[in-house]
């Protein structure tokens, strides 16, 4: 108990160290190009990555958290894991490199040729880190991943803002994420040396396979209701409005990426040492998501009423037309930050096989909603409804499968950690309805800054009248370590 406590600690600590501080400087690079591109750059970015993430998931075939997962892998078995995701890349980048004519066919634009065929430089790097990575996770080197992240961040955005400022246009977008993947792989072998093998065998990949296959049927089957969204509007709408959903839909990414994104390359290397005991598994889960709860809900409502700021401060007035869908978008904001972090759960039940077939469940749901709304309007803003009531109706599948037929817990038992959360939500909403009648005119920053303020003041103190959390304690734990420093 006391290790597991530690390591979680310590991946938690390293892992948040290098999400939030790489937001920060995200946002802050984010920010500097949103003023010197177009909407129109980042719509043919998104357009490509339709078949960048599409080609990844080959790329992946659930290779790295099996060999987090499987503790009877030899060094040899490593060498002809590697050597195999090697093949795949060549495999997957050729593909890439080829399909850029189609593509650019398909969507009447022939500017997806070059980007496509240099992104697919991108694909193979991404499929041989895939080992390296994995084994950086396996031995907890949280520590060093965090220190190369937040180091390669600051480097290539920077070499990023510097060419979209000399004109470089979309190419500023994609060529410093590449070379910042061969910066990773490079950096990730220098700790664990990775070899190729010329004498390749298959008897490795039949180890990880009955784990692997089913986790990358289920990427596969997740792709589509990641994607169908971006592909209707690229395709039946404009690149305009690609740019302005995906920039709304990048933005509502943030708090998942700072919250939920520190716990889940976390988890599963964890959880993984008590894949016998899926109750305990159960047990940990719950708290984590009623921590994540607490921030999730009241965020989402921040975002929300907030949603006119914050676009117009990151971004400046040119995106305005991102704000509607963003609104919409910041709705599924708690749903996904609860439902996000059940895969790793999953796996570490050694429930790939379950994971897989919630998985289609969910991708089902998730394009039936976007096409019907899709029918209904063809606008961001419908998609965006159809993307969120979807996210809404995955919780309950997801959760259904993980604590009712896995480890076999009450569902009411569950869903009672988030009672306080939604009443809380409730308040906030109320709160800002009446903020609204209020007759005072300001700039967006201040009034942005007025509007989080209270959301925060507000949230915290419901909270700590409710001992959810313990304001007072809190305080005085960090008055005890700015002291210490």
């Amino acid at each position: 108990m006391g290790e597991f406590r530690q390591n979680l600690k310590r991946g938690l600590f390293w892992t948040a160290l290098d999400k939030y501080s790489g937001q920060i400087i995200g946002i802050g690079i984010s920010m500097v190009l949103a003023r010197l591109l177009t909407p129109y750059d980042y719509g043919i970015v998104a357009t490509a990555s339709v078949i960048i993430n599409f080609l990844s998931i080959f790329t992946s075939i659930g290779i790295g958290p099996a060999v987090i997962q499987k503790k009877d892998l030899s060094e040899e078995d490593i060498n002809h894991i590697f050597t195999f995701t090697v093949i795949i890349g060549l495999i997957c980048g050729g593909i890439c490199f080829g399909s850029s004519w189609p593509v650019a066919d398909y969507y009447n634009n022939p500017i997806i040729v070059p980007v496509l065929q240099i992104l697919a430089i991108g694909v193979f790097l991404g499929a041989i880190n895939m080992v390296p990575s994995a084994l950086m996770s396996k031995h907890l080197r949280f520590k060093e991943m965090a220190t190369r992240s937040l180091a390669f961040q600051v480097f290539f955005g920077l070499l990023g803002i510097g060419a979209a400022f000399y004109g470089a246009g979309v190419y500023a977008l994609i060529v410093p994420p590449i070379l910042a993947s061969l910066g990773t792989f490079l950096y990730n072998r220098h700790f664990y040396p990775v070899k190729l093998r010329l004498h390749f065998s298959l008897t490795p990949i039949r180890k990880i396979f009955s784990f692997s296959s089913y986790l990358f049927l289920f990427e596969l089957f997740n792709y589509f209701s990641r994607n169908i969204d971006k592909v209707i509007i690229g395709r039946y709408i404009s690149e305009n409005a690609l740019g302005y959903y995906e920039k709304s839909y990048r933005l509502m990414q943030l708090p998942l990426q700072n919250i939920t994104a520190v716990i889940y390359p976390v988890l599963q290397p964890v959880l993984s040492d008590l894949q016998d005991k899926p109750k305990e598994i159960g047990e940990k889960f719950v708290r984590i998501i009623s921590t994540i709860s607490l921030m999730g809900f009241p965020f989402s409502v921040i975002l929300f009423f907030c949603a006119s700021e914050i676009v117009t401060v990151m971004f400046g007035p040119q995106w305005t037309p991102a704000i509607p869908s963003f609104r919409i978008l910041a709705i599924s904001v708690p749903f996904i930050l609860i439902n996000n972090p059940t895969g790793p759960v999953f796996l570490a039940c050694n429930a790939s096989k379950r994971l897989f077939y919630t998985g289609v469940v969910n991708t089902c749901i998730t394009i039936s909603g976007i096409l019907i709304a899709a029918c209904i309007d063809k606008t961001i803003e419908m998609i965006a409804w159809g993307w969120t009531i979807t996210s809404i109706i995955n919780v309950l599948n997801t959760y259904s499968q993980l604590y009712g037929r896995l480890i076999r817990t009450s569902l009411k038992d569950v869903f009672r950690i988030f009672l306080h959360p939604l009443v809380c939500a409730a308040l906030l909403a109320a709160a800002y309805i009446g903020y609204g009648y209020i007759p005072v005119s300001m700039a967006a920053f201040p009034n942005l800054c007025i509007k989080g303020l209270l959301g925060l003041i507000l949230g915290l103190t419901f909270y700590n009248l409710n001992r959810d959390i313990n304001l007072r304690k809190m305080i005085r734990s960090l008055r005890d370590k700015l002291r210490h420093k």
